[in-house]
């Protein structure tokens, strides 16, 4: 698995579960959690949706504000990422549920943990 890490993995391991270091922007397959400083994000490529549970990340840090934002807790329409790396906030760009003609950036606070869990 391109870009995944599994300590102690040998060639042929197979796991329902991949720790990543990124989701490139061609990912086009599988189920994904995406865990940042403040939120995690479920993204489900099969479906082409993204929900966020906010205030379930990855820090107990006052120093992160969590925000509300629409649609939390609900999957919404996922066009495609444009960057989601360890480290760095992602960019997810979604479409409003509730608008088709709506499109817009989901950023986020850092990237705190990837995986592919399927």
């Amino acid at each position: 698995m391109t870009g995944t890490e599994r300590p102690g993995s040998g060639a042929g391991y197979s796991s329902s579960v991949a720790r990543a270091q990124e989701i490139s922007p061609d990912t086009d397959t599988g189920v994904w959690t995406v865990v940042t400083r403040t939120s995690t994000y479920l993204l489900d490529f099969d479906e082409m949706t993204l929900l966020r549970a906010p205030g379930v990340g990855g820090t107990d840090s006052e120093e992160w504000a969590v925000s509300t934002l629409r649609r939390d807790s609900e999957d919404i329409p996922l066009l495609g990422v444009k960057s989601c790396r360890l480290g760095e906030s992602a960019q997810f760009w979604v479409r409003a549920a509730d608008d088709p003609d709506v499109r817009t950036w989901r950023i986020t606070t850092p990237v705190v943990s990837i995986e592919r869990i399927g």
